[in-house]
């Protein structure tokens, strides 16, 4: 663990891609060494160590300086950087040619037939390979950071997009909720109104409480999705039918937190308060093969729903299913699914997830 550690700490400065890049770049001077029989295999790789450790340490000394000039003007930014990688390579080419003098003249004698001769070809040659590499070090290096930034942007907007959707209570079924209660006290219904209360405390704990990034429980989900129901079976009384079937081996599933809340609030106001006589909501959950098969069905009119599906998500008082889509895509990429559509006179939505137990 503490290797892995080390590992992604490393990654995530510009130190860890930038031993990388002048590693492999003085591989690749090792290897056309041996080819023209300059050096043995390793060899000049082996010499190259202070002078790999020099170019990371420059190009992080480069790199540092880069994130320090962001707030300046382009222009002013550019011109400094451009002066320090100049400066870069000069110091690179001009320790690259004394170190390899030294280690002829000590380690590697074979190399003085080449090394000693220190022509202005060879000195433009170098400053030009290590102009190239330290362009493409800080290529990669800014493009790495970009990337990181804009996939810990595209994170924390994901975060607060799913946060507020899951604080997006209907307020219409807040006043419902209150008015039947309400209603409950003044015929002297004491003992359904505190159960009303009470299933309204338990889904508003489970709406506020919970992380809206985290996998919870299906159990959890179903709890929360049986106290929604449960008030509104107390506003509907008889007529609201409930099922709610999952098997005993799903509830430890992990699920998004509050992924089925959408399609039960949608089965409520597009299902049941449309019909007249009883209604019918079921919820349940099941596995196929390596998925999780998660679905919401309601006897509501499918022309009815459709038109709601296709409304935008403010005109709306659930969060919506093009809310959820999104959140699915976002999460599981093709790896998850949702059909909706009428289903022999009622109207179902289908969700399909990768089966994970919750840890």
């Amino acid at each position: 663990m503490g290797i892995e550690r080390v590992r992604a700490k490393l990654w995530s400065t510009a130190l860890g891609p930038a031993i990388v890049i002048w590693f492999f770049g003085y591989v690749l001077v090792d290897i056309v060494g041996f080819l023209m029989n300059r050096s043995a295999p390793g060899m000049s790789l082996l010499a190259a160590i202070p002078m790999l450790v020099l170019g990371v340490c420059q190009t992080e000394a480069i790199d540092m300086l880069r994130a320090r000039l962001e707030r300046l003007h382009w222009t002013v930014s550019a011109s400094l950087l451009l002066v320090a990688t100049l400066a870069a390579t000069m110091i690179q080419a001009l320790f690259d040619i004394n170190w390899t003098r030294y280690m002829a003249l000590t380690f590697f004698p074979t190399w003085q037939t080449w090394a000693l001769q220190i022509t202005a070809e060879r000195v433009l040659t170098n400053g030009v390979l290590y102009l190239w590499t330290f362009c493409l070090a800080l290529t990669l290096l800014w493009a790495a950071r970009a990337s990181r930034s804009s996939e810990a942007n595209a994170a924390r907007a994901a975060r607060a997009q799913s946060a507020a959707l899951r604080l997006q209570l209907n307020p219409h079924f807040l006043f419902n909720t209150m008015n039947s209660i309400s209603s409950l006290i003044a015929v002297d219904r004491s003992a359904e109104a505190e159960e009303m209360i009470a299933s309204l405390c338990d889904f508003l704990r489970g709406s506020l409480n919970s992380d809206p990034m985290e996998d919870v429980p299906l159990s959890q989900e179903i709890d929360a999705v049986d106290a929604y129901l449960s008030i509104e079976a107390t506003r509907f009384g008889e007529r609201l039918e409930i099922e709610i079937d999952v098997a005993p081996d799903m509830v430890g599933a992990a699920v998004p937190n509050f992924i089925l809340q959408p399609f039960v609030e949608n089965a409520i106001k597009h299902g049941v308060s449309l019909v007249k006589g009883p209604a019918h909501v079921e919820v349940t959950a099941a596995r196929e093969d390596k998925e999780l098969v998660l679905t919401v069905t309601n006897n509501a009119d499918p022309e009815a729903q459709k038109a709601a599906d296709r409304l935008p998500p403010r005109n709306r008082t659930s969060i919506g299913i093009s809310n959820t889509r999104e959140r699915l895509r976002n999460r599981y990429g093709d790896r998850a699914k949702l059909v909706t559509g009428p289903v022999d006179g009622a109207y179902r939505a289908v969700i399909r997830l990768p089966f994970t137990a919750f840890r």
